[in-house]
């Protein structure tokens, strides 16, 4: 068997060195590193990770929160995205990862508490932000370390927030179409006191007051029966539909399919997130990049330096967003 000694010889440097790299100690140099890594790899040597958690009292795991367990929530690729991105970021830094969800807020802090309690996690990343949140108030309680991908709360607790500004990138989205001619449009948001959605929301109402033109806000349960009741209940035919998200905007594209409202010819449609979803779509959709991938990598960067240094300055992060233009949206002639 392949002891730490081993690597240590072969890679001419001290067994502490080797445990430092290991415990990804930031005291080593990148080229030092990189030499046992490698040394580790050509002698097959695998860390006893059970020994050294129970030194350490360290599971060098990062639990992952998502909001829901629903169907609409475990295909969204937004999501996909952003669980590789922290997975590839945890996996550079000898992490692993582990992810937790439940139907009810009650189920989901009650699996919170478990690996907190467990020590099953040394951190969570919380894939969601909104107010008054059972799982938020209880990592401040417990004072366990955390950083949240989603806006900024102004609740008077030391927090690190990774996000878009949405607001402002739902009034480029609105100030986009209204460029392309649009007079009348209609946003739908999720059910639920999500602030991602409900900031887009408001972006969308900040210009269409602005500019004066009319429109309407709606929420929606996530499925295409939902969106067909809904479009039947317009007070008016709108040139324009934006939804807050690439699967709310799928089945309001499948609803305007079944009721043979055609795009971009009969109405025009654009949402936020871009994906596989958007881009193969018919017609391809245009989409706000939020960049979910870079919401991943910096959140779980940041919360391992939480890890390494309790006493790290935490700060929000605003990742940018841009516009990425498709065959759903054209300007409107006459």
């Amino acid at each position: 068997m392949v002891t730490i000694k081993d690597v240590a010889r072969v890679a001419d440097v001290a067994p502490s060195t080797v445990s430092r790299v290991i415990s990804n100690n930031s005291s080593i140099s990148e080229a030092t590193r990189k030499r046992v890594l490698s040394v580790m790899d050509e002698l097959g040597y695998v860390p006893n990770l059970t020994a050294r958690q129970l030194v350490t009292n360290k599971s060098k795991t990062i639990g992952l929160v998502l909001k829901t367990a629903s169907i609409e929530m475990r295909q969204n690729p937004f999501f996909t995205d952003v669980l590789m991105s922290i997975s590839e970021v945890c996996k550079k830094h000898q992490y692993t990862t582990l992810v937790t969800t439940s139907m009810t807020d009650h189920e989901l802090l009650d699996e919170v508490k478990r690996l907190v309690s467990s020590k099953l996690v040394d951190g969570l990343i919380l894939l969601y932000s909104r107010e008054n949140d059972a799982v938020m108030a209880y990592l401040k309680a417990m004072q366990f370390p955390y950083v949240v991908v989603g806006k900024a709360l102004n609740d008077g607790y030391k927090t690190m927030y990774i996000d878009n500004d949405n607001i402002a990138a739902s009034e480029a989205l609105t100030s986009y179409m209204i460029n392309l001619g649009h007079r009348s449009m209609v946003f739908i948001r999720e059910h639920g006191e999500f602030l991602v959605s409900r900031d887009r929301a408001k972006g969308f109402v900040n210009i269409c007051e602005k500019v004066g033109i009319k429109y309407e806000v709606f929420e929606m349960d996530s499925d295409r029966q939902a969106a067909i009741d809904l479009i039947h209940s317009f007070q008016y035919q709108p040139t324009a539909i934006i939804t807050s998200d690439s699967m709310m905007n799928l089945n309001v594209l499948s609803a305007l399919y079944e009721l043979d409202i055609r795009i971009p010819t009969d109405i025009q449609t654009a949402t936020f997130n871009d994906s596989y979803l958007n881009d193969s779509a018919c017609p391809p959709q245009t989409v706000v990049n939020i960049n979910p991938e870079h919401l991943g990598s910096i959140a779980s960067e940041k919360l391992i330096q939480l890890l390494n240094d309790a006493n790290m300055v935490q700060h929000n992060i605003i990742i940018p967003t841009t516009i990425i233009e498709r065959q759903s949206t054209k300007r409107i002639e006459g």
